[in-house]
């Protein structure tokens, strides 16, 4: 018996040590379900959940015993806390239309859906802006993590999978305009949208991560972008996680010429409407600079609250000096919510 009270007191100190871990571990749990890669299935993230409140309960009763689980437990309990931390700081990358090179948590599949109202530009160098819903879903961990689907980067497939470094492909909807749009775009043409393959090289080093992309616009107006960007995620508080990225793209001649270019006859039929408007055929060089800010907060489980801030400027000649050019400056702002199967 007197051995066993040594034994006991010997475990004290460091039961007491653990005290604020476990308190940040409540604090967690309710901030990490809004993670960018996501869990399985409902039987699963029940059972997980299931499974740590036991763990948590038992450490619990434990104290007030005086008496602890086995330190492995205790171990495995922190791990799935920090790398559920860390999902949520990847949610909050993978919004901002930045680099997302981190892996999914533990390697299970997640998935995250969202609705928010956005408020942007029509067209990039428009001054007119609209309010329209901007849904969003992200899954990730699908096939060993090797593809994820989303709104805003496409299906994708990690080609190549060295830890913090990926490589691979994304097929993805460039998206288009109509002349309705803006008064500016009186007499024109619609531009619909088109289907995109990219390849993509991430690199993640903690805080920061790192991307290069090319993208190929195909269908009938084919054109190229290459994106370079950067992004740092930051967690101010446990529940609320935060990344600031920037982004510089070029475009070549055929990507301006859709987007900036006006031909002879358009510029013929807008005038005509009353739209003044001259020809021009731009070349290629940089596009944009742009920042973006995204705050992601978890109010439950899975609920979380998005806000989404976007600067960009047309520093490239070939977009400033387009007839169809009016504002270089855009800013484009989004609030809405996320869910976390």
């Amino acid at each position: 018996m007197a051995a066993d009270r040594e034994r006991t007191a010997e475990r004290i100190p460091a039961l007491i040590s653990l005290g604020p871990g476990v308190h940040g571990l409540n604090l967690h749990l309710s901030g990490i379900s809004m993670n960018t890669y996501h869990a399985p299935t409902w039987a699963v993230r029940r059972s997980s959940a299931f499974m740590l409140a036991i763990g948590l309960s038992s450490l619990s009763m434990a104290q007030q015993s005086d008496s602890v689980e086995p330190p492995d437990t205790q171990i495995d309990e922190v791990d799935v806390t920090s790398r559920k931390q860390s999902a949520l700081d990847a949610e909050a990358i993978s919004l901002s239309d930045t680099p997302d090179a981190e892996p999914s948590v533990g390697g299970k599949t997640s998935i995250v859906i969202g609705a928010a109202a956005r408020v942007a530009p029509v067209y990039e160098g428009s001054k007119t802006t609209k309010v329209s819903p901007f849904p969003y879903i992200d899954i990730h961990g699908l096939f060993h993590d090797r593809v994820f689907i989303s709104d805003i980067r496409g299906l994708g497939v990690n080609i190549v999978d060295a830890g913090a470094f990926r490589a691979g492909v994304a097929f993805n909807d460039s998206g288009g305009r109509t002349s309705s749009d803006s008064p500016r775009l009186r007499g024109l043409p619609d531009i619909g949208s088109a289907a995109s393959v990219a390849g993509f090289m991430t690199y993640s080093l903690k805080p920061f991560a790192f991307e290069f992309k090319v993208q190929r616009l195909l269908g009938s107006q084919p054109g190229t972008e290459a994106e370079l960007g950067a992004s740092f995620a930051m967690a101010p508080t446990p529940r609320w996680h935060v990344s600031v990225g920037a982004q510089l793209n070029w475009h070549d001649g055929k990507f301006n010429q859709k987007y900036f270019g006006v031909t002879a006859a358009e510029a013929a039929q807008a005038t005509a409407l009353g739209n003044s408007m001259t020809a021009y055929v731009p070349g290629s060089g940089l596009g944009t600079a742009g920042m973006t800010a995204t705050s992601v907060y978890a109010l439950t489980e899975h609920w979380g609250l998005v806000t989404r801030l976007g600067l960009r400027d047309l520093i490239g000649s070939p977009a400033k000096d387009s007839p169809l050019t009016e504002r270089t400056f855009g800013v484009d702002f989004a609030l809405g919510a996320i869910y976390k199967f």
